[in-house]
């Protein structure tokens, strides 16, 4: 059942519940003044019948209360006190000296009288309601018993007269009711019915549809509760898009690697395997085998130092910079040296913060990086400083720099700026990737500067050791 059905349907049972309630005690507590009303009445009546037949009674000696006087009184005193709406009898003992009609009611009100007085009851006989009073009198030692009468079956039937009309009336106010709790009910639940049509929009693939935040109460709240998650969906959404296409793009680009090397390896073996060649062409095809392969193997330890700084954790400890230099100046000499570059040092003593292999790959790929953007006898400037608790390291080359659009991409897997050079120094995008990813691990900043036909600076800023501890 729908939220706008319960709502309406619950109203309408409140509404009809509290209505009979309401109806009953009202109709039911008028009946009862009214019977109190009737029963007061009778009882002052009965005893100023009985009143006034005992004055008139003591006023009559001995010999004169004869069955007939007695009915001739009795006859009189029921005459001037206009008694009409009742009927009585007279009894003497069990002894039937009146009545002024012929009907009679079975009860027990005789035997409940110990004591001179009056008593009443509410008896029904034949569909119809009667208002019985028994009073006792006690002259010359007879005992005498009143009774009477009155028909209030009328008041019976004004009661349900009254549940009657009461449930025309209930039954109009209830339609009348229904009426307006419907558009109140329709009025409270089109929040909620708008709501729950942003949310289906929003399951059957529709991200951008947000709910309209209409006013402050708890559907509001849900509304823009409703549109943050909506936007933190969206945003993981599209986070988890963007890592699938790179993912895809990753897988593509590592394909195309292997695919021109592996290629041009094959094609050579196959030409040395099959063709008689001179020892010219012969080295020539194996040099070519060689420096594929060794693209390849570059390849490779690039992919597992990328895997490997993933999924392992560093204990990180205080590295002397000069020792890190001295290290990383062993590792890229060899490779300057080819193309006669120069490595400029200019490093102030201080410590860094960090794991030691790491830091060694992040400053001899960056090294390498300035080395195959530079021509032959071009220079690499190798910075370091001591900044607030922490180091910066700068690594600055006069080579051919970058395209300003192009500095946002570097840091992708696989991506180079220029192809052919890359793959001519042996270089396959993976390095910066790498550097990024090292930078991260000591929680780092590096920042990019660079200018075509100028050269390209990178420089890192380590912090100090307080930032591991947080």
């Amino acid at each position: 059942m729908k939220f706008f059905w319960k709502i309406f349907l619950a109203f309408i049972a409140l509404m009809t519940v509290g209505f009979s309630v309401f109806g009953m005690l009202i109709v039911g507590q008028s009946f009862r003044n009214s019977l109190a009303k009737e029963i007061e009445e009778g009882n002052r009546e009965n005893r100023m019948f009985q009143l006034t037949f005992e004055i008139n009674m003591n006023s009559l000696s001995e010999n004169y209360r004869t069955e007939k006087i007695v009915r001739d009184l009795t006859e009189s005193v029921i005459s001037n006190l206009n008694l009409q709406e009742y009927s009585y009898r007279l009894y003497r003992g069990q002894e039937l000296l009146y009545e002024s009609s012929p009907a009679r009611l079975e009860h027990n009100l005789f035997e409940q009288l110990e004591d001179a007085g009056c008593i009443y009851q509410v008896s029904e006989s034949e569909g119809k309601k009667y208002l019985i009073f028994v009073c006792k009198s006690v002259m010359s030692g007879r005992v005498y018993y009143l009774e009477s009468v009155k028909d209030i079956t009328s008041l019976y039937q004004e009661r349900e007269n009254l549940y009657a009309q009461y449930r025309v009336l209930m039954l109009a106010l209830i339609s009348i009711a229904s009426i307006v709790i419907f558009i109140l009910t329709h009025f409270l639940t089109r929040s909620v019915v708008r709501l729950s049509d942003t949310t289906r929009k929003f399951a059957q693939g529709n991200y951008e549809v947000r709910a309209k935040v209409r006013s402050e109460d708890e559907i509001g709240t849900l509304a823009r509760d409703f549109n943050r998650m909506a936007d933190s969906l969206n945003q993981k959404m599209e986070e988890l898009t963007t890592a699938a296409q790179k993912q895809e793009d990753f897988t593509a680009s590592f394909a195309h690697e292997l695919k021109t090397p592996l290629t041009s390896i094959i094609g050579y073996a196959d030409m040395l395997r099959t063709m008689d060649m001179s020892r010219e062409e012969t080295m020539e095809a194996a040099n070519y085998i060689y420096s594929q392969g060794k693209r390849l193997e570059s390849l490779s330890f690039k992919l597992l130092d990328l895997i490997v700084t993933k999924n392992q954790d560093y204990q990180m400890k205080s590295l002397s910079v000069t020792e890190l230099v001295d290290e990383v100046r062993i590792v890229v000499s060899k490779s300057l040296e080819k193309k006669r570059i120069t490595l400029q040092e200019q490093m102030e003593e201080g410590d860094i913060w960090g794991e030691k292999d790491l830091l060694i790959s992040l400053l001899t790929n960056l090294i390498d990086n300035a080395r195959k953007a530079l021509p032959e006898g071009g220079s690499i400037w190798l910075k370091g400083k001591r900044v607030n608790q922490g180091y910066e390291i700068r690594v600055k080359d006069n080579g051919c720099g970058m395209p300003r659009e192009e500095l946002d991409k570097i840091t992708e897997a696989f991506y180079m700026v220029d192809k052919s050079r890359s793959r001519k120094e042996g270089g396959a995008g993976l390095g910066m990737t790498l550097c990024r990813r090292i930078v991260e691990l000591h929680r780092a900043k590096w920042y990019i500067r660079s200018e075509e036909g100028k050269g390209t600076e990178i420089w890192v800023v380590f912090p100090g050791e307080a930032a591991y501890e947080e």
